[in-house]
């Protein structure tokens, strides 16, 4: 054997089988477990599992791909018949080359972390064909199988322990037999170069420590002591009548032959006791919470007819609802179409109101017009500033009616939440708007009137003139008169408006 190669040990062993205390014990004695992250410790395991991460997930994965399922046991019934059926067979088809690149890549790590190194995983003894694959693959190293058994009887009381009672004795014991025929095949193919370590009985240290020592490793005492822990142990071996046990048998060199039949009854008979207790529990917890399950179905049950009625009262308000919305539709139609002959009502009240106020720029310009009259003539200024007072006063009356106009305007604008009120508030206005109407025609008469006076007293005055003017003395006189006064009211008078005059007054504009 080449001095030069170094070391891979690969534990092959099903779980439950002492797999963590003796890759424990390896470790502490020099073995290399990789320069990867390790599972941490469990319930189960208090102490850890010493399972390499990346391993671990390629052996779930291969397994998985291989068999159907990729934990301890399988759930499914039809996968486990077909597991023991086939006592495990390695499918024909190829392993997936990403899953054969990484574990080449691990097995490359693995072994340059150290002269002695290894790795556990109880999938291992399943996946060998994947395994060896790889190890075939890596070159400089020297692979040394190591067979790690347990009585079957012990790893199926602990399975069945940690499982709660989930999983039923026999049917552990039939995957027992598929990992132990596996084992069973890869020490008939590896030959010499496998060793056999019996957990469990009396030749566990000594099988340990031949191993340490073919490995180049140095035994301690000492540190077996401190890390063999037998409290962890729970349970003990005993023979069953199972193919497990003749696989064992063959592998173990008869290390579990029976020598006291009647203690290895009692104990199986101890151990069925202690199964059928925690069955017995895990019933028992199973009635309770079928009957909790059962009085909270009573509650939902109560529950759902309360919701059953909480919808069908829901459904008839929704139904009022919908009625209601469309009796509101309605309503809303009808509002809108009232606020449509308002709006139209209030435009044409605004036409008239436009109209009345364009007459009343019109009085107004008339009225300027009238005073410029009144103002050139002197004798009718007083009768024409008594007119203009008048006039001013029904102008305040123009404004009062524009005032009620804008009222009218704003009580318009509030016809969508009162269209009654509003209605005879609009009639009110247009009788107002009426008057003034009626008010305006009055004025025009009476301006038209004060014209006509004022045009005949303009061409009596003009008369007078031209009589007095034809006269030397008087005519000259009444000239020189009208010019000075002309002058005087250019510089002097101002207009009634307040600004200075800037044209005669002796004549019509």
């Amino acid at each position: 054997m080449d001095e030069a190669k170094r070391k891979v040990v690969v534990l092959l062993c099903m779980h439950r089988s002492g797999s963590s205390l003796t890759a424990n014990l390896l470790q502490r004695l020099g073995m290399s477990l990789g320069p990867f992250e390790l599972i941490g410790a469990e319930v189960s395991n208090p102490y850890g599992h010493f399972e390499a991460r990346p391993s671990h997930i390629l052996n779930r994965n291969v397994q998985n791909w291989a068999f159907g399922f990729p934990d301890d046991v399988p759930a499914d019934p039809e996968v486990l018949a077909r597991f023991v059926e086939t006592q495990g067979a390695w499918p024909t088809r190829s392993v997936p080359d990403e899953w054969f690149n990484e574990a080449r890549v691990f097995v490359e790590h693995l072994a340059a972390s150290g002269p002695v190194s290894g790795f556990k995983d109880p999938r291992t003894a399943l996946t060998w064909p994947f395994w060896r694959r790889v190890f075939e693959s890596v070159g400089n190293i020297e692979v040394v199988p190591v067979t790690l058994l347990r009585s079957p009887h012990e790893i199926a009381m602990s399975l069945c322990t940690r499982s709660g009672g989930d999983m039923p004795y026999w049917q552990a014991l039939d995957v027992v037999g598929v990992h132990l025929a596996r084992m069973k095949e890869v020490v008939a193919e590896t030959g010499g170069a496998s060793r056999i370590v019996r957990f469990g009985t009396l030749h566990f240290m000594t099988d340990l420590r031949t191993l340490v020592e073919s490995c180049g490793l140095t035994w301690d005492d000492e540190v077996v002591g401190q890390v063999y822990d037998q409290t962890c142990v729970h349970h003990l071996p005993a023979v069953v009548p199972h193919a497990a046990q003749q696989e064992l048998d063959e592998l173990g060199a008869g290390a579990w032959t029976v020598h006291d039949a009647t203690a290895n009854a009692a104990r199986l008979a101890r151990d069925a006791r202690k199964y059928e207790a925690a069955m017995h529990k895990r019933l028992v917890e199973a009635k309770l919470q079928l009957g909790g399950l059962h009085v909270s179905g009573r509650l939902n049950e109560a529950r759902i007819k309360e919701a059953d009625e909480s919808i069908r009262g829901l459904e008839a308000r929704a139904a009022r609802a919908e009625t209601g919305r469309a009796d509101a539709e309605k309503a809303f139609h009808l509002a809108d179409h009232c606020l449509q002959q308002a709006e139209k009502d209030l435009r044409r009240t605004l036409d008239s109101l436009v109209a009345t106020q364009e007459r009343l720029a019109s009085a107004e310009r008339a009225l300027a017009h009238t005073q410029s009259h009144a103002i050139q003539l002197q004798q009718a200024n007083e009768q024409a500033s008594a007119r203009l007072d008048a006039l001013q006063k029904r102008n305040l009356e123009l404004e009062r009616a524009e005032a009620t106009a804008r009222q009218a305007r704003e009580s318009l604008g509030l016809t969508q939440q009162a269209w009654t009120s509003d209605r005879a508030r609009l009639a009110e206005t247009q009788d107002r708007i009426a008057r003034l109407q009626e008010l305006s025609i009055e004025r025009d008469d009476q301006f038209r009137a004060a014209l006509d006076r004022e045009q005949t007293l303009w061409f009596e005055a003009t008369q007078l003139r031209e009589r007095l003017e034809t006269r030397p003395i008087l005519g000259a006189a009444s000239r020189g008169r009208r010019q000075i006064k002309q002058i005087w009211l250019r510089f002097r008078h101002r207009a009634p408006s307040g600004a200075e005059r800037t044209t005669r007054i002796d004549r019509p504009i």
